[in-house]
């Protein structure tokens, strides 16, 4: 079925074979860039929790 296929689009076995191949990884890349920006946002919103603490914390070092 995939000959035929393949056949119809112009391509040989082995073109299909490529291209589903190269679909796969560009599928798998997207996920990856998803994962990535999804810890970048979470390490953002940790480094800002942190940074309000230590304004708290600098706020009562100077009263004292």
């Amino acid at each position: 079925m995939t000959t035929r296929t393949a056949t119809m689009n112009g391509l040989t076995k082995s073109e299909w074979n490529y291209r589903e191949r190269i679909g796969d990884s560009i599928r798998q890349l997207d996920v990856i860039h998803k994962d990535i920006v999804r810890k970048r946002l979470s390490s953002r919103k940790t480094k800002a929790r942190i940074d309000r603490k230590l304004k708290e914390i600098q706020t009562i070092i100077d009263r004292v």
